[in-house]
């Protein structure tokens, strides 16, 4: 992922590059090899049918002899040229359906059903993220599920004080900080169009040297424990 965040800390404001964290070890190159030469994936058509295949056995087969479209069978599929298809119990392409969330309680429980809400991305508005209270790394990290992380980067000479500063004071206040969105900084963060909304905190650490980093983590989830 690499995207544009808008970020605002103590007064000042700066649009930052948003970026998947670096590993500390280059992943492994896997090379899948056969006597015939090396082995790559690829999307391909299969021979199409009106037939279920989940449920089609090889007795159906025999006795109903099904009409087979061969026409496309083993052509590349190009994913770009794809979209998905909601089918209902008959096989029917359903054009016309709603879709739903549900939200579980604490125990696992069924607690409401409501229409899915299709939120915009927040992260690069007009109005940037505000950086609010400082909550320790150790509880922030006991009593969220961190689902996702990505390190906010600088391009330039400003960026890098800007954000190495905010990196020193959270390492030395042992803290990760709240980051919301909205005027008073206190919505949650949607990265992408009709995104899922995330709680989002900022966590900062400091090299020997001139060296940062700082990790935005998101969570989608609180611990809690039942009654």
């Amino acid at each position: 992922m690499n995207t544009t965040i808008h970020l605002e800390y103590e007064g000042k404001t700066a649009r930052l590059p948003l970026q998947s964290p670096k590993r500390a070890k280059a992943e492994p190159v896997i090379q899948r090899r056969t006597s015939s030469g090396a082995v790559t994936n690829a999307r391909i058509f299969n021979a199409t049918s009106k037939v279920n295949p989940a449920t089609f056995t090889a007795d159906d087969l025999v006795k109903s002899d099904p009409e087979l479209d061969l026409s496309m069978a083993g052509m590349v599929a190009d994913t770009d040229l794809l979209c998905p298809a909601f089918l209902n119990d008959a096989g029917e392409v359903v054009q016309d359906f709603e879709e739903i969330e549900v939200v579980l309680g604490v125990d696992g429980a069924e607690k409401e059903r409501r229409p899915r809400t299709n939120r915009a991305a927040n992260i690069n508005d007009v109005r940037p993220l505000k950086v609010g209270k400082l909550m320790s790394a150790e509880e922030a990290l006991t009593s969220f599920v961190i689902r996702a992380v990505y390190q906010i980067v600088h391009s330039d000479g400003l960026g890098h004080e800007f954000l190495r500063g905010l990196a020193e004071k959270l390492q030395n206040e042992k803290s990760v900080a709240v980051l919301g969105a909205g005027a008073k900084g206190n919505l949650p963060l949607v990265l992408k169009e009709k995104g899922s909304p995330y709680r989002a905190f900022l966590h900062g650490e400091i090299g020997e040297d001139e060296s940062y980093r700082l990790l935005l983590l998101l969570s989608n989830q609180e611990l809690k424990l039942p009654a």
